[in-house]
């Protein structure tokens, strides 16, 4: 629990210091990021131009973020078939928190790093976790910042 809270507050500190760049918004295109997942395979988001896409930025120090994945991995199985993809991001963590969850959760979507909090900073993080919903076209649909359920999800895809 210690361990916890100390990456809490180092996090908290973090995001309150650093400059970062203005979040983008509504209407406007997805920053554009390659990284890699926890098992060091490359991504890059452009290769998911055509679908619709939940960018879900989170730490396992995060109780609403632990909480919100399991509903998340039911909402993939269920839509994954029309066109959408979850793609989460760990913000600030090492690949060994990012398994140990994968495997605690047995998620199946795409679980990415960004130990060194780039793609945040590209996406103008200041809490988590935020979920941005990109459309076909790789705009940005809705921001939602805080949890994200499977009613939501919903909503935007036949939005």
């Amino acid at each position: 629990m210690l361990k916890f809270l100390t990456a809490g507050f180092i996090l908290l500190v973090w995001f309150s210091c650093v400059s970062q760049r203005e979040m983008p918004g509504v209407g406007q295109p997805v920053p554009l990021f390659s990284t890699s997942d926890y098992s060091g395979k490359s991504f890059e988001l452009t290769a998911y131009r055509g679908k619709h896409l939940l960018i879900h930025f989170w730490a396992d120090w995060c109780a609403e973020c632990r909480a919100e994945f399991p509903k998340l991995e039911k909402a993939y199985q269920k839509h994954k078939e029309n066109n959408f993809e979850i793609i989460a991001i760990n913000v600030a963590q090492s690949e060994k928190h990012v398994r140990s969850f994968v495997e605690e959760f047995g998620l199946t979507f795409p679980m990415l790093m960004d130990e060194q909090s780039e793609i945040a900073r590209m996406f103008g993080i200041r809490g988590l976790p935020t979920n941005y919903f990109v459309d076909t076209d790789m705009t940005i649909k809705k921001i939602i910042i805080g949890w994200v359920d499977e009613k939501q999800i919903e909503q935007v895809l036949n939005q």
